[in-house]
């Protein structure tokens, strides 16, 4: 029996995307920092908040941060099937728009929870393994179902309105690093923390996120994650609606 059109289109994107560099670079990067941020700043930072150690406070924001990675990955697909004329491609096959969007919002939430595996099995000798129960671990997979539904359909609709390869390339990298590094993936929010950046810290949709897997591993999840959930799932409706203006009026033919 055949997969349904979706499936088969997320199977063409795993074999188009996945190579040993991009594996390396995408994945063994956030499990490098793990290991190497984790040992070192763990001797210079005794306690962090409510996580515990700063190896405790560092690997549920890598997590979160994986929601990202899968964007990316899925982004970088799109730009390229349109760079190489695929999408028209697609698209005169037996596959419609809306399936061709669903299989790369689907491919996103994939590659992040890849990530998010990866990054685990990193982490388990410096942490051990999480006791987490059935509520928390559905609380952290619905964060990075929303956050990668919100970052993926934002690439996708940036991409889809971009005909320049340097400009789309460089907009993914600005919001990458934005995002993770104004955040609270790799340090908290203090009293001490400038109001400006303290500000724009909590304008960030990954914060949310970093945010509410770092209680649901601590065990502190509360009204204040609930409300955290709703802001990702808002956003999330917001840029998948974007994504689907921009396949509207998607421009066919080559670009660069």
């Amino acid at each position: 029996m055949p997969l349904p059109p979706v499936f088969r289109l997320v199977v063409r994107n795993f074999r188009a995307s996945i190579d040993p560099i991009t594996l390396l670079v995408m994945f063994g990067q956030p499990a490098f920092l793990i290991v190497i941020l984790g040992t070192m700043f763990n001797q210079l930072i005794p306690s962090v908040g409510s996580s515990g150690s700063y190896i405790d406070f560092l690997v549920p924001g890598m997590i979160a941060s994986q929601m990202i990675t899968g964007a990316v990955l899925a982004g970088r697909t799109f730009w390229l099937d349109r760079r190489w004329s695929m999408v028209e491609q697609i698209f005169s096959g037996p596959f419609r728009r809306s399936e061709y969007l669903a299989a790369l919002l689907l491919t996103t939430l994939l590659f992040a929870l890849v990530g998010v595996g990866i990054l685990t099995l990193v982490a388990l000798p410096l942490i051990g393994l999480p006791r987490l129960s059935t509520v928390e671990l559905l609380v952290i997979l619905g964060t990075i179902a929303l956050g990668a539904t919100f970052f993926g359909a934002l690439l996708i609709a940036i991409g889809g309105r971009i005909r320049s390869a340097n400009l789309y390339f460089t907009i993914q990298s600005l919001l990458q690093y934005f995002l993770i590094f104004i955040s609270t993936v790799y340090y908290p929010v203090t009293a001490k923390t400038p109001l400006a950046l303290r500000a724009v810290v909590y304008a960030n949709p990954l914060t949310y996120a970093a945010n509410t897997v770092r209680d649901a591993f601590s065990h502190t999840f509360g009204p204040s994650d609930l409300t955290a959930g709703a802001v990702l799932a808002g956003l999330g409706i917001c840029t998948f609606f974007l994504a689907v203006a921009s396949f509207r009026q998607l421009e066919f033919g080559p670009v660069q």
